[in-house]
């Protein structure tokens, strides 16, 4: 499949399709309705005025037949060109922008592609002013962008600016990458060197790594922003405006999001396997996917150095106290609402409905931690759940279910869970006072005052 993006005018794509068909009759082409990182519905294909379609210099008719799909009547098997363009201007990590300051594509947003033409590879001629420069994790041979099948290249954003910084280092066999547009400030030698290591501990802590590159690409943008994106072999991140100091969330969302790597971008819940960008997709297990990583995330940040203790337990009593402020006694179980998410989507929903996968999924994976190594005294830990699923679903080998994550849990603690996992993850009981003795047993005091709020302190002499 071969593609021709360019910037015809301000905020717009132009774009070109070719491909070859399999067969004649009729055709489907579709565009995604979501993507991956965002479990709800996005329809892209709103951005897309009108599409054309030749064999040779043949027009041939093209219908609209659903919200994101099209059909065409193929008479003979001659390659088949799709002319379209797309309005660029969804200016965050998961969108496309294209102006005279930077071209940033994200190809989930705006590649049409065939049914059933998911695992074929493609070419991508991408025309934007020559002294530009670009970051991609895709493979460049000039003129063309390549990817080994369009699931690849919806997994790879690609970024172009009159200037770019650039940093590399080399870890475990693996090239990584710091690219990203805005001031030069920003990209100093403290933010490397907190990236090298929290990179450093994480593929030590997991002890396998799926990647050989891996690219931190991100766009430092006037407005207040905070967004990041995970993809197997890099994430986008959004931050902004310019001017802050913006050092404390680039570390946690690099953190974050470099987890991905391993927590659904190759560890992928039996759903999600494979992702089928044309429809929703429910799974239960969103909060293992966001929830542990939400708390992983931040916890490495620590035990890489990044961050001293006490700004950890800083870290920690945000995210608790985002849980019980927000959704302490929402109606939901984690599970409810995971599924929940592709009708209540990430912005407000019903009052007193649902909790967050994020914050009370991070509470569940901390609760979890701190049981397994106060019964093995610190041998064993929800590291040894993460390898374990790892060994047996990474590298998309094949899905899990949540059943799973539970019995894996149980082999690592050596005992059966059911209270654990019916209060804490299936039901929507108040998880304060449980959180609370097992935080007292790691030496840490979680007590709630009608002035204060949740304070978190360690215990003396502990």
């Amino acid at each position: 499949m071969k593609y021709t993006l360019s910037m015809a005018k301000e905020n717009w794509l132009q774009i070109e399709f070719e491909f070859q068909p399999t067969k004649v009759g009729r055709v489907k082409i579709g565009l995604p309705i979501w993507r991956p990182g965002r479990y709800q519905v996005q329809n892209f294909a709103k951005n897309i005025p009108e599409i054309k379609a030749f064999q040779g210099d043949k027009k041939i008719l093209i219908q609209k037949v659903e919200l994101s799909s099209w059909e065409i009547e193929v008479l003979e098997q001659a390659p088949i060109k799709l002319v379209y363009s797309y309005y660029a201007v969804q200016r965050d990590a998961g969108g496309s922008v294209a102006n005279g300051q930077m071209l940033y594509i994200n190809f989930i947003n705006c590649l049409l592609c065939p049914k059933g033409f998911e695992n074929q590879d493609c070419t991508v001629a991408i025309k934007f002013p020559k002294a530009w420069k670009f970051a991609t994790s895709l493979t460049y041979k000039n003129p063309f962008f390549i990817a080994s099948s369009y699931r690849e290249l919806v997994d790879s954003p690609f970024l172009a600016a009159p200037q770019i910084h650039s940093f590399t280092w080399k870890n475990s066999g693996i090239n990584f990458f710091l690219e990203g547009i805005g001031p030069a400030t920003i990209f100093n030698e403290k933010l490397i060197a907190s990236y090298q290591k929290i990179v450093a501990y994480q593929l030590a802590w997991m002890g396998a790594s799926p990647i050989k590159k891996y690219h931190f690409l991100l766009w430092i943008c006037p407005e207040p922003f905070y967004h990041g994106v995970e993809h197997t072999q890099s994430t986008m991140m959004v931050m902004g405006p310019e001017d802050r100091e913006c050092y404390d969330d680039l570390i946690g969302l690099a953190s974050h999001e470099f987890f991905h790597v391993w927590n659904i971008a190759t560890i992928r819940p039996k759903p999600l396997l494979p992702y089928r960008y044309g429809e929703i997709t429910y799974f239960e297990t969103a909060w293992i996917v966001e929830g542990v990583t939400t708390y992983l995330g931040d916890w490495f940040l620590k035990a890489s150095g990044v961050i001293s203790e006490e700004e950890y337990l800083h870290l920690l009593l945000g995210n608790i106290k985002l849980h019980f402020d927000r959704d302490r006694f929402s109606a939901q179980s984690l599970t409810e609402s995971s599924m929940d998410l592709w009708l209540d989507g990430y912005g407000p929903s019903t009052p007193g409905k649902r909790v967050s996968i994020y914050f009370k999924g991070a509470i569940v994976a901390l609760g979890l931690d701190l049981m397994i190594q106060q019964k093995f005294n610190g041998a064993r830990s929800l590291k040894d759940i993460m390898q374990r699923l790892n060994a047996r679903f990474g590298n998309l080998k094949s899905g899990y279910v949540q059943s799973d994550f539970f019995s894996i849990a149980e082999e690592v603690y050596e005992a059966p869970l059911t209270d654990f996992w019916d209060l804490w993850v299936l039901g929507s009981g108040d998880l304060l006072e449980p959180l609370a003795s097992i935080l007292r047993l790691s030496g840490l005091a979680l007590s709630e005052s009608p002035t204060l709020g949740l304070q978190l302190s360690k215990i003396a002499n502990t």
